[in-house]
């Protein structure tokens, strides 16, 4: 829930609402014409009032059941540009109605920004009902035409980087420029080349020319992909089919055959040639693929034998090293009482929230709730949950707390989570049940 309250995407929509009629249901608040229900502080006639795709700077709180959740006041505040409402009654439709200088107070039925906006089928029960508030103050304005020109000119700065940049490269007698312009700086490396419809698997770093690393794959996990399958633009499709086994290229990628003149989002700009390092690993025809990916499934397969083999010594070996007594259920799990109270079991079907510390047999921590400062809610019986906490939770009273020891079949079985959690590993967890409804 507070990832949807601190979401920037979903403060800019959270003001959905669905009523047509011109009698507003909210008292105090008024039905505004694009369908925002509106109260205002402070109205400034004389100021501008912003249209649709000029950039609006605002500061907002958000309120529920009268407790401030959200806040720029003191902070930063947010500037968007302003597009098409998504939502009737979205914030965009409330700044549409101020002016520079206005401040204003805009409500919406909780209900809607679960059911319209989130398109969730079930609505959190504290917020069933209830009403969420923004107040809004328009601190300024930019219009279309102003960001229009400072991005042509923006647009039109970078090109001439740009295209400085490459013809220096292309001026260089070490360098070779291929047809379609990619800039060779160094090759090694002899040998065949994939042909259309072969697998290749290779690694490779992709910087900007300031040296920034947009993405890399050393040292981390190599690409494997078809040859020709379109792979961050037709310039790296092509450096693909120009490096030989074991080979290496160095070489400059025009932005016209990566990111062009768009970027992508906040992370590269527009007219960014890339420097692109790859080395190709091994070219496969698709039979010695398939067999090597055959190979790969059984080493697997079999590690996962080892491994489900090896559960019951290491559960063993756990129990005697910490001196547990209790017997185990007949499911094989551990319950360790550490605090206990009268009161009832909670049961199947039971909604309850519980506190939890995930670790493995090392005791490192996988995954606790505490970390989310709430308790976790659940359905008891549901899946919801893992099987070891379904079973222990139906043993324990509110206010319980137990640590279970569980073997990887009430658990995440065979499952691959990782180095810390290979397949057939068992649990240690720490479980508090703190309310059963």
């Amino acid at each position: 829930m507070k990832k949807l309250i601190s979401s920037l995407s979903a403060l800019l929509l959270l003001l959905a609402v669905t009523s047509c009629s011109d009698d507003s249901p909210y008292p105090g608040f008024k039905r505004m014409e694009n369908g925002a229900y509106m109260k205002f502080y402070n109205q400034n006639k004389t100021g501008e009032q912003p249209l649709l795709h000029d950039e609006v700077t605002f500061e907002m709180s958000q309120y529920f059941n009268d407790s401030l959740l959200f806040t720029t006041v003191g902070n930063t505040p947010m500037s968007i540009v302003l597009t098409e409402p998504e939502f009737q009654g979205d914030v965009v439709d409330g700044l549409l109605m101020m002016h520079v200088g206005d401040s204003a107070r805009m409500v919406v039925p909780a209900d809607s920004v679960f059911t319209v906006m989130l398109q969730m089928t079930e609505i959190p029960e504290e917020y069933k009902g209830k009403l969420i508030y923004y107040d809004l103050k328009l601190l300024s304005l930019r219009r279309q035409a102003v960001l229009e020109a400072e991005h042509k000119h923006l647009l039109d700065s970078l090109r001439v980087v740009e295209e400085n940049y490459l013809a220096e490269l292309r001026n260089d007698p070490n360098n070779t420029v291929t047809e379609s312009g990619i800039i060779l700086l160094e090759q090694t490396g002899k040998g065949r080349l994939a042909q259309p419809g072969e697998f290749v698997n290779f690694d490779f770093s992709m910087c900007k020319p300031e040296g920034d690393t947009i993405m890399n794959s050393f040292g981390i996990e190599p690409v494997e992909i078809p040859y020709g399958e379109e792979f961050i633009g037709e310039g790296f499709k092509e450096i693909i089919g120009m490096v030989p086994v074991n080979g290496t290229l160095r070489c400059v990628i025009p932005s016209a055959l990566a990111f062009d003149s768009t970027g992508y989002e906040q992370f590269i700009l527009p007219y960014t040639p890339m420097v692109v390092r790859l080395k190709m690993n091994s070219v496969m025809d698709k039979a010695t693929h398939d067999q090597y990916l055959a190979k790969i499934q059984a080493d697997k397969e079999a590690e996962k034998n080892r491994l489900k083999a090896l559960e019951p010594k290491a559960i063993a070996d756990y129990i005697k090293a910490k001196g547990i007594t209790v017997a185990p259920t007949e499911s094989g799990l551990y319950i360790i009482p550490q605090k206990q109270h009268e009161g009832n079991k909670a049961q199947w079907g039971d909604e309850v929230k519980v506190h939890f510390i995930i670790k493995n047999l090392k005791e490192e921590v996988l995954e606790s709730s505490y970390d989310y400062n709430e308790p976790m809610p659940f359905k008891v019986g549901s899946m919801e949950m893992i099987p070891a906490i379904d079973e222990a939770v139906m043993t324990m009273s509110k206010g319980d707390k137990v640590t279970l020891v569980s073997p990887s079949k009430l658990a995440f079985d065979a499952a691959d989570m990782g180095a810390m959690l290979p397949p057939h590993s068992p649990l240690v967890i720490e479980l508090e049940l703190v309310d059963i409804k």
